[in-house]
């Protein structure tokens, strides 16, 4: 029945889309076609309140088949979602509570890098970021982080000492993008499966 195959949900960073680079690898890999993998691939708001409603409505509708898969400010909602429901979640150069006070200086007007739309990064969806804090995961082993050192965006080091007690991939080469991202396929669905 394909109602009953394991969905992954693919979130995506900030000013990203279900365009990008790994969500697109996700989608046309052979490997997830052989498992019988459903991807859901979905453009997320930029309000975070209104990008975890979205989220929500397709995890209760499907919540003993659904991981996340989560990158970059997509890995705070997959960690927070994954605590909350308690999923399983990938996390790739994740954004963890301690790089939220970072994103202050974002607040403002943006252009999103796959569909050039113009926003506003206004202070009250920074204030709703703040609300996706989780300080200590409920199950540390249901999350999977995978890091690259040399990410030039967010400072991993934080991402590694949040994870401690979970499971964590790390390279010492590499970028915020995660270039290499289809070589660990195999090793993250094997853990969301």
């Amino acid at each position: 029945m394909l109602e009953d195959r394991l969905k992954i949900i693919y979130l995506h960073g900030f000013n990203s889309s279900s365009k990008s680079r790994k969500a697109q690898i996700l989608k046309k890999s052979k490997l997830v076609r052989s498992l019988g993998i459903e991807i859901v691939l979905i453009d997320l708001p930029n309000s975070p309140k209104k990008a975890i409603l979205q989220i929500e409505k397709i995890i209760v509708k499907n919540l003993k088949k659904v991981s996340l898969l989560g990158s970059s400010l997509g890995g705070l909602y997959a960690t927070f979602l994954s605590d909350k429901y308690n999923l399983k979640s990938v996390t790739i150069n994740p954004v963890v509570p301690s790089h939220l006070i970072d994103m202050k200086p974002l607040i403002g007007e943006h252009v999103n890098f796959h569909n050039n739309e113009k926003y506003e990064f206004s202070k009250e969806m920074f204030n709703d970021l703040l609300l996706l804090k989780v300080k200590k995961l409920k199950n540390p082993l249901n999350h999977f982080c995978f890091i690259k050192l040399n990410d030039e965006v967010i400072d991993q080091k934080e991402a590694i000492k949040y994870f401690a007690k979970g499971n964590l991939n790390i390279d010492y080469e590499g970028s915020h993008e995660y270039l290499g991202f289809e070589s660990k396929l195999p090793l993250i669905l094997d853990f969301l499966l």
